[in-house]
């Protein structure tokens, strides 16, 4: 007897082209919206033929992560390793600012993409090279990339959320006689800007390698 048609592989149907219609699903509705049966429904198939290829959904997420990390910096011009830690750190925030959903994957702290290796190692050893222990070029490097990490959850949301936020209308109404410093500072609250994380990594970078 033949299988039912809804068990059968559908033609064409691969790990690679499984990846990329999770992307396009989590790039259009966000990560809550990744789903094997959702990832299915995009290439109309049943979700059963997913798992011929993908074990399950942290399977798809990894492989995910492993695609976007295969992106990140790692061989980058600079003559000093500060200048080439900047190079590669800018690099990596603008780079990953067009796929800011892998930070909330990041952040669970449950999974970690091996394509990503490469751009820790060059990092941690352009700190190395400075002068820095490896103890210290750790805590170098962490501080960094908590910075991109922070910086990219908060001023390059996946999804913008509606405007005006709660937090829009909250700091709006600072009073300036009981919080006079954030009511000096509020109108720098802008929309993210690439020259505002520069300014960040580069005084961060300059704390550890002068």
């Amino acid at each position: 007897m033949s299988p039912a048609p809804h068990t059968r592989p559908r033609p064409g149907l691969s790990p690679a082209v499984i990846v990329g219609a999770g992307r396009t699903l989590v790039e259009r509705e966000g990560l809550e919206a990744l789903t094997m049966r959702a990832v299915a429904a995009e290439l109309n198939t049943a979700a059963t033929s997913l798992y011929r290829h993908v074990a399950d959904r942290d399977a798809l997420l990894l492989a995910m992560l492993e695609q976007i990390a295969a992106g990140l910096p790692v061989d980058v011009p600079g003559r000093t390793p500060r200048r080439r830690l900047l190079n590669r750190l800018t690099g990596a925030h603008d780079y990953m600012a067009g796929h800011s959903w892998v930070m909330q994957i990041l952040v669970r702290g449950e999974l970690v993409a091996e394509n990503a290796f490469r751009f820790s190692d060059a990092c941690l050893h352009d700190f190395t090279e400075a002068g820095l222990s490896p103890r210290r070029a750790l805590t170098a490097f962490g501080a960094c990339w908590h910075l991109t990490v922070g910086e990219l959850l908060e001023r390059h949301p996946h999804l913008p959320p509606r405007q005006p936020t709660q937090r829009t209308r909250s700091i709006s109404r600072i009073d300036p006689e009981q919080l006079p410093a954030l009511a000096r500072v509020r109108a720098l609250d802008l929309p993210a800007d690439r020259d505002d994380y520069r300014q960040q990594i580069e005084a961060l970078v300059g704390a550890f390698v002068p």
